[in-house]
């Protein structure tokens, strides 16, 4: 059974240790770490749905190419869950820009975690 804290920290690893990381192999390792298998993750986001560990990471990669290369993405705002059945949904609000800078833009990340490992995830944006 997952815990609150695991699922919390899969959460926040998320955003941290595969949005904020810059080296493809090193993302690659973490994405097949925390999520369930390639041909069952589903990632929905402004750019498109992406089904593989691959494909996740790619979007990444696009991502933090919109920014500078010293971005960070952070942790805005607490999570918030709910459990059943060894199914967690969290949300964590987030922003990414340069350290100590204005935030170049915000959002929401709601994860899907279950038997321990992220499922899914779906991204929301802000409007500036």
């Amino acid at each position: 059974m997952t815990t609150q804290a695991h699922a919390i920290t899969l959460t926040k690893l998320n955003l941290s240790a595969i949005f904020g990381e810059k080296d493809v192999q090193t993302r690659l390792k973490t994405i097949a770490d925390l999520w369930v298998s390639s041909p069952e993750v589903f990632f929905l986001d402004s750019l498109g749905v992406f089904k593989s560990h691959e494909a996740i990471s790619g979007m990444v990669g696009t991502v933090q190419g919109f920014g500078g290369p010293d971005d960070e993405f952070v942790e805005l705002k607490t999570l918030k869950h709910d459990e059943e059945d060894d199914v967690w949904v969290t949300r964590v609000k987030w922003g990414v820009g340069s350290p100590g800078g204005e935030l170049a833009l915000t959002g929401w990340d709601v994860v899907t975690i279950v038997g321990g490992k992220i499922k899914a995830c779906y991204t929301f944006l802000d409007s500036k």
